[in-house]
């Protein structure tokens, strides 16, 4: 028998409508199971129920929901579903490890690493914790495990790494020791829920690596939650597809990904983006109602459930007078003071660069690379501390923005990673795509009501979502909004720093092909910032490679991607997740 055991698991909520009980279904009779020492790696869209499995594996659900479940969760041979909620503490950490998609954040933020890999440790999986007393002998014990399990996990600095605080580690540095805290137990069974996707490609594949070795070693079952199938590749033993709450296809990782049998599996690999495949036309996405007919039997045989926008050629670039020229800039934090308590940091140095009118230059490096931070002197919402950025008739140096600031807003813009954080929670949509045309042009009533319905439309979003919050909308549709905002003054000039990192692989491609028909249709320059390689070398013009503050390669996606000069560029291009070269490699 199977470690973990799944069998026609219905999970889901009940709600009071008008004095009446409901009952909405996330998840409908899931059947999986996984053995010792292999990996599973559910995979689907998000809305597809793979967190809400995971969470109900350990009966965290319903604490967050009134749920109700069918069905057997069964580990080891004990149905879980039927534990007390103090037995179910025994079983959380001593024999099922949870690591969370955000390290930060699962982490007490005002509790020492140290501490907190000792409160995970349980000798007694019938023990919902034991005294950390200091001189106590499990104290001790706790302590020298957690000191072996950090470095076990690559963190060899143990001694700083149990007196440092969450905040006080880099993100990679954060994930491992979630890594190392769900096996202070020595647990049967990992469940990992998207431990990757805030990471850049180089620390992906570290972690990646790592998670797979320790999982060997201690034998333990693996359930690994993602919607990267090229996660999925790097890591699997076995793939399972999930499609809104339903199990749609599961077996062998080659077989998954080389000879997928649904049209959901075939739709989810055709939009996933592959190094040396142009997409500079559009990118593939899911097409809802095509899926439908097709899972239905009303569609014909063998029809493709994805779409791809038919955009008119990319412009050719205006290699003339560049709008933006960059000139040696640098960016130094810290320091300058002797009472300074830290060096200083250079964050930035000496880039110079040109972006054309009309150009998508794609910029690409890990994180602390300094993409950012040039990002936001571009935008001026910082100062170089030396050169200059010129676009237009402004120009951005060490004392600030020089010309007419309202003028430069208008014409340069930013969209953001995260949309949730970046709009007005009690806003509208509506008041929040208006803002900007209150501010930086001169429309007023009537017409700023008749702009924000045409930008609403231009986005692809329905006309109902004006009057909604953010809170109502879903993450690539927040994203939209973001980007009708960004388009509303009509910018010559875009700032997207990571905008699509943490999208669904359809919806990434929704988000570009609105981006790319946006520049299309307006003449609008694009610096993109991103992690994602794969992303940028199929759509970008250009695409510069930036390593510790320094700009050490520019070239078109052919030349990055087939004869870069540099070796940063070639370990990113080995540690990009691909699917060909993956199932080659593992399967």
């Amino acid at each position: 028998m199977s470690l973990l055991n799944l069998t026609d698991l219905t999970i889901g909520v009940t709600r009071e409508a008008e004095g009446v009980e409901e009952r909405l279904e996330l998840v409908h009779e899931l059947s999986l199971d996984v053995d010792s020492g292999k990996t599973l790696c559910v995979v689907g869209e998000s809305g597809s129920g793979k967190t809400v499995t995971a969470l109900s594996i350990i009966r965290l659900l319903e604490f967050v929901a009134p749920v109700y479940t069918e069905g057997t969760i069964a580990v080891g041979g004990v149905d879980v579903t039927q534990l007390s909620a103090e037995e179910m503490r025994g079983y959380r950490g001593a024999r099922i490890g949870m690591i969370f998609q955000e390290a930060l954040d699962s982490l007490n933020p005002a509790l020492r690493i140290g501490m907190q890999l000792m409160e995970a440790y349980r000798q007694d999986a019938s023990l919902p914790g034991q005294a950390l007393r200091r001189g106590s002998k499990h104290r001790a014990v706790a302590e020298a495990k957690a000191r072996g399990l950090l470095a076990e996990v690559g963190l060899a600095d143990t001694d700083r790494i149990m007196k440092a605080y969450p905040h006080q580690l880099s993100g990679g540095m954060q994930q491992r020791v979630m890594i190392a805290m769900a096996l202070m137990s020595d647990p049967d069974i990992l469940i990992a829920d998207e431990p990757t996707t805030a990471l850049d490609v180089t620390t992906q594949a570290e972690i990646l690596t790592l998670f797979r070795r320790v999982q060997r070693e201690h034998r333990t079952a693996c359930v690994f939650i993602t919607h990267d199938m090229g996660v999925a590749a790097e890591i699997a033993d076995r793939i399972a597809v999930m499609y809104r709450g339903r199990l749609v296809e599961v077996g062998n990782k080659v077989d998954i990904l080389t000879r997928p049998r649904h049209p959901y599996t075939r739709a989810l690999l055709e939009c996933v983006p592959q190094v040396g495949v142009s997409r500079r036309s559009g990118f593939p996405t899911i097409s809802e109602a095509k899926l439908r007919a097709v899972t239905e039997g009303t569609a014909p045989a063998g029809m493709s459930v994805t779409e791809t926008p038919t955009l008119p050629e990319a412009p050719a670039p205006a290699w003339g007078t560049p709008p933006l020229v960059i000139e040696r800039v640098t960016k130094v934090y810290g320091g300058g003071s002797r009472f300074a308590r830290r060096p200083p940091v250079r964050a930035v140095n000496e880039v110079s660069l040109e972006i054309a009118p009309g150009e998508f230059f794609g910029l690409v490096g890990e994180s602390g690379s300094g993409k950012s931070t040039l990002g936001r002197m571009i935008s001026a919402l910082e100062t170089p501390t030396s050169g200059t950025i010129t676009f237009g008739a402004h120009q951005i140096g060490p004392s600030g923005l020089r010309g007419d600031e309202r003028s430069f807003r208008r014409h340069t813009q930013l969209v953001f990673q995260d949309p949730q954080s970046s709009l007005d929670p009690r806003h509208t949509v509506a008041r929040i795509v208006a803002e900007p045309l209150y501010e930086l042009t001169r429309l007023r009533g009537g017409d700023i009501d008749r702009r924000v319905a045409e930008l609403i439309d231009e986005v692809g979003l329905p006309a109902d979502c004006a009057g909604k919050l953010p809170s109502q909308l879903s993450g690539g549709q927040r994203q939209r909004v973001s980007i009708a905002r960004a388009v509303a003054a009509e910018p010559q000039l875009i700032v997207a720093d990571e905008p699509t990192s943490a999208l669904d692989v359809s919806v990434q491609g929704q988000v570009m092909n609105l981006l790319l028909q946006l520049r299309r249709a307006h003449g609008i320059s694009f610096l993109f910032i991103t992690h994602n390689l794969s992303l940028v070398l199929s759509v970008a013009d250009r695409v510069g490679v930036m390593y510790q503050g320094d700009l050490i390669e520019v070239g078109t996606p052919a030349v990055i991607a087939g004869s870069s000069t540099h070796d940063y560029t070639r370990r990113l291009l080995a540690a990009n997740p691909d699917l060909s070269i993956n199932v080659g490699a593992n399967g």
